[in-house]
């Protein structure tokens, strides 16, 4: 028996949190960083670029539209890429 009253007997362990891929809209090099941006579609809550260094998140930011999200991630990747 457990000493935690809430927990109820095999229980099945919670999954573990994964992150939602999105849309890869490019990658690149930059020296040995690898930089890429994907795009994630979240339905009426708009559209969420999302800008990767070497698999770490670097920024993202959300947007009403895909287009708007596009032109944002293409003047990103202007400043970034050499």
């Amino acid at each position: 028996m457990s000493d935690d009253p809430y927990t109820p007997p095999n229980r099945p362990p919670t999954p573990r949190w994964q992150s939602q891929t999105g849309e890869r809209l490019f990658e690149f090099l930059r020296g040995r960083d690898r930089f890429l941006c994907d795009l994630r579609d979240d339905g009426p809550d708009g559209v969420e670029a999302r800008f990767f260094q070497n698999e770490n998140l670097l920024v993202t930011r959300r947007f009403d539209t895909r287009a708007l999200a596009v032109q944002w991630a293409e003047h990103e990747r202007k400043a970034i890429e050499p």
